[in-house]
């Protein structure tokens, strides 16, 4: 008796554990189908648990406790299977399991140490002068095997009009901005340059994981006034899309280090970063533990897609304005926020707050009944088409209102 005890204590005890042990770098690779034996393994446990108590009540508990283990083992079987990881999405989900690699062989992601550096306004960004070789497969196909390239500055390389450009553009946005999963020149930043001819310096800020308040923090910081001096007018445009909003609260797992903004009585305020604050760290303790479950994955990005909290919807509208209000006042620039096809909804609240909003419908009209003709097939990024199509939404814009730099007009 004394010795079944221990074992059970001790099986329990490993079974228990192991989401944080799963969690170590030394798992890669193979915890995901751990994720799959740990709750088979507790199924068994339990089940063995309850034919050998004699006590009804707990050999029911261990009964239950037995099926709660089987349907968490099959649905992290099922959202193991390739097809569903393929499933169509809007956003790609950012999981550990995923498999991206970089030159030096080890799977990450754009947004991980290794491949950015820590930032102190930004919580974290591209390294400079830096070439990326990206390739992301699926068992044995490919899905994408493409090149990054930064400049000086950290930003995604655009074409360099040197000093024949007389107007900046500059695009915040976040990885679809940067251009996930497409080569330098099929960017919508790279399209954008070309279509606009070399009177035209296109300047790319976007950044995979980035938020609307990434955007916001780096108009504050007035790294761009310098830049901006330069040139005669200045266009900045924003892309926005579901997940952003969430972003902006600290509901990102890679986003430790953000700018955090409040909405404290109407007035917007940044109060520091994401990590300073106890909710936060209880979301990364989460990740972290849970940090390569399949089902865990799915069920965060529906929720970070599908279920936008009210509140973050409210600070995410009321960072974009203030940022589109800096842009305008700072640089005297002609602001828009791009919409994505399936995010409309944000529109008239940024429009009740005077913001100008170019929604890429249009761009894309058969979006939501043919999603896979503009996605990368298994991943989920804009691909080389989407891209030309947002910028040939953006080029149209800017050449119907070649002289509205500053002005209030044009939503």
């Amino acid at each position: 008796m004394r010795l079944r005890t221990i074992f059970w204590l001790f099986s329990a005890f490993l079974a228990l554990s192991y989401p944080l042990f799963s969690s170590m770098p030394i798992m890669e690779g193979m915890a995901g189908w751990f994720w799959i034996a740990q709750p088979l393994f507790l199924t068994l446990f339990f089940f063995a648990s309850a034919a050998c108590i004699r006590q009804k009540i707990l050999s029911y508990g261990c009964i239950i406790a037995a099926s709660f283990f089987l349907a968490f083992a099959a649905a992290e079987m099922l959202f193991s299977l390739p097809d569903v990881n393929a499933t169509k999405r809007d956003t790609p989900t950012y999981d550990s399991h995923s498999s991206m690699y970089m030159k030096s062989g080890r799977a990450t992601h754009l947004y991980e140490a290794g491949f950015t550096s820590p930032d102190p306004v930004l919580g974290y960004g591209p390294n400079e002068q830096t070439r990326i070789a990206a390739r992301r497969v699926n068992g044995d196909e490919v899905i994408f095997d493409v090149l990054y390239s930064m400049d000086e500055e950290g930003r995604r390389i655009t074409p360099d009009r040197g000093d024949k450009a007389d107007t900046a553009i500059l695009l915040f946005g976040c990885s679809l901005t940067f251009g996930i999963g497409v080569n330098d020149q099929e960017t919508f930043a790279w399209r954008l340059g070309e279509m606009l001819g070399e009177k035209f310096q296109v300047f790319n800020y976007g950044f995979g994981g980035y938020g609307s308040h990434q955007m916001l923090a780096l108009v504050e910081s007035g790294r761009l006034d310098a830049l901006m001096q330069r040139y005669e007018q200045i266009y900045a445009s924003y892309l926005t899309i579901r997940g952003h909003a969430v972003r902006c609260v600290g509901l990102s797992s890679w986003d430790q280090s953000g700018p955090r903004y409040i909405l404290e009585n109407g007035t917007l305020k940044h109060v520091g970063k994401f990590n300073e604050t106890p909710e936060y760290n209880k979301l990364h303790l989460a990740d972290t533990l849970f940090a390569r479950s399949r089902l865990y994955a799915h069920l965060k990005e529906t929720y970070r897609q599908q279920r936008i909290p009210d509140y973050a919807l409210d600070i995410h509208v009321a960072i974009i304005a203030k940022a589109m209000h800096e842009l305008d006042v700072r640089y005297n620039a002609h602001a828009l926020v791009a919409t994505w096809p399936n995010f409309t909804r944000i529109e008239p609240m940024l429009r009740e707050r005077g913001v100008r909003t170019l929604s890429l419908t249009g761009a894309m009209p058969d979006y939501e009944s043919a999603r896979e003709k503009y996605i990368i097939k298994g991943d989920g990024h804009p691909n080389a088409l989407a891209n030309m199509r947002v910028a040939e939404a953006l080029s149209e814009y800017i050449l119907r209102y070649p002289h509205t730099t500053g002005e209030r007009q044009g939503k």
